[in-house]
């Protein structure tokens, strides 16, 4: 009885520890389900694929070169609905055709694709900053370029020189873009009011050394004014009125005046022999208009820079046999760019390239050069050691970017009118042709800046 007893003592004993056994290899069981999920937080390690963050070093060539295929993103900075909208499209196309031709008609850099996308500034300056913060921070603008109006330039200089980008500024003509408020990151692609002055006042001492100007009040008027007063008066030439450095011999009127009257009796009343007028937009044909009507034409020499082809035709009857400078005129120049640009702008567009269309076509030969100097890389400072310096072939023939003002040195022509009811657009002859060096304005840049030589 008593073995039976350990027996079952034994038996009861070792079916516990057996119990125990089993209960212990179940809960180490469940302890891995719940230790498992580790393995399931540890993929971390497999989200971890820092490699996969790690692409970044493919996007990180940004600095030297963006992802190939990516497109460069040029914000144009035109003019299609203010006052001087009619040159907006000059701007525009001779942007557009150059890129063809830089590009050998790829739109194509280093395999990336030049994007445009066009901003019309309305002749704003305010309209002009929106819209290229704007065009930098929605459409991922790389460049700017344009525009037509100085004021417009000025400001958008100012926001290139901010978002540390390159501004190609075409056609504005004020002297203050690499003068008085130059910054690194903004440069030329058409000519200075200064080269204007030169090329014409010599030409104008000849004529009479009594002098006045009229000219639009903003900052290429007012530009424009000072480059021809500073110059006619270093060439012996006096101002008649308002001669001061602020005044600058001449006479202002706002850029949307329509009846000159009050102003064109102010320049009657001054004796003058000669008359400068600094003019853009649409208030150009009724000023000559009424200038006309008034005898200005009967008593003084009238110079000016000679407009678009349309306004030729519409304002300019009354100037037959005057001289002044014309910017560009297809019809003056004999060379393979400009004979390109002839015939693609007249099959693209039926009528020759206009006054403003060669700056745009620089702008875009400028870029595409230095781009290509960059592999394609759109960074300032790339550009910017690019851009100086640069020589490049275009449709008035060799150019420079003078290398310490980022003005851009070419051929200027002084030209006599000879109709403006010629089918083609010929109106002018050629009376001379200056090279780069005999326009080439001195260095304006602040003295604190120390670039000019």
């Amino acid at each position: 009885m008593q073995s039976n007893c350990l027996i079952r003592r034994l038996i009861i004993t070792l079916l516990v520890i057996l119990a125990m056994a089993l209960s212990a290899c179940g809960s180490g069981q469940t302890a891995q389900p719940t230790a498992a999920p580790q393995p399931t937080a540890a993929p971390q390690p497999t989200a971890a694929p820092q490699p996969t963050a790690a692409p970044q070093p493919t996007a990180a060539p940004q600095p030297t070169t963006a992802p190939a295929g990516e497109p460069i993103v040029v914000g144009l900075m035109t003019d299609n609905s203010g006052l001087l909208a009619i040159y907006g499209p000059m701007l525009e196309r001779g942007f557009t055709l150059g890129l063809e031709y830089a590009t050998n008609g790829t739109n194509q850099v280093a395999g990336r694709e030049i994007r445009v996308v066009v901003k019309d500034t309305a002749s704003n300056p305010e309209t002009g900053v929106s819209l290229a913060r704007e065009a930098i921070e929605s459409d991922g603008a790389d460049v700017l370029v344009g525009s037509p109006s100085s004021p417009v330039a000025l400001a958008i200089s100012a926001v290139a020189a901010e978002n540390k980008i390159v501004y190609i500024a075409a056609p504005a003509a004020t002297p203050a873009l690499t003068g008085d408020n130059f910054n690194i990151y903004t440069f030329r692609a058409g000519r200075t009011s200064v080269q204007d002055a030169l090329t014409m006042s010599a030409a104008l001492l000849q004529t009479g050394k009594k002098f006045i100007q009229i000219a639009q009040d903003n900052a290429f008027g007012r530009g424009s004014a000072g480059a021809f007063y500073a110059t006619v008066k270093a060439l012996g030439g006096e101002f008649v009125l308002n001669d001061t450095a602020e005044g600058a011999g001449t006479v202002f009127a706002p850029p949307d005046t329509t009846d000159f009257t009050p102003y064109i009796n102010q320049l009657l009343d001054s004796g003058a022999e000669v008359l400068i007028v600094t003019w853009s937009g649409t208030g150009f044909v009724p000023m000559f208009q009424q200038m006309q009507q008034l005898g200005v034409f009967d008593v003084m020499t009238v110079a000016t820079g000679f407009g678009d082809n349309q306004t030729m035709v519409n304002g300019y009857a009354d100037a037959i046999g005057s001289v002044g400078v014309s910017v560009y005129h297809y019809s003056l120049f004999d060379n393979p760019v400009n004979n390109w640009l002839i015939e693609r702008h007249k099959a693209e567009y039926g009528v020759p390239p206009d006054l403003f269309t060669e700056s745009g076509f620089n702008a875009a030969i400028m870029l595409v050069k230095a781009l290509e100097q960059t592999n394609g890389d759109p960074a300032a400072d790339g550009l910017i050691a690019a851009l100086e310096g640069m020589t490049f072939e275009g449709p008035k023939g060799t150019y420079t970017v003078r290398a310490e003002d980022h003005v851009l040195l070419q051929p200027m022509t002084l030209v006599r009118l000879l109709n403006t009811n010629d089918p083609d657009f010929k109106f002018f002859e050629l009376v001379t042709l200056f090279t780069p060096e005999q326009t080439a304005p001195p260095c304006a840049v602040p003295a604190e800046l120390n670039r000019c030589k």
